[in-house]
């Protein structure tokens, strides 16, 4: 999108950089449908993670520094 900026030029009204700001706590688990099941990726920081006396056995760790699990219903 930065690299077309020069070509296409800024619409007018548009500011170049937008933060999402949800007005509310962040969720720890994104929700969605697969094949229409829903489904959610559960999220721990790595503390979280380290104070968790149970640690799921399919959970991964992400590039970011955090774990996370698909859940389905």
């Amino acid at each position: 999108m930065v690299r077309n900026l020069g070509v296409r030029g800024r619409r007018p009204g548009e500011t170049f950089l937008r933060v999402f700001d949800p007005g509310h706590g962040i969720e720890k688990s994104a929700r969605w449908r697969i094949n229409g099941y829903e489904v959610r990726l559960v999220i721990w920081s790595p503390d979280e993670w380290a104070d968790l006396q149970e640690r799921p056995i399919d959970a991964q760790f992400h590039p970011s520094g955090v774990w996370c699990a698909l859940r389905a219903k």
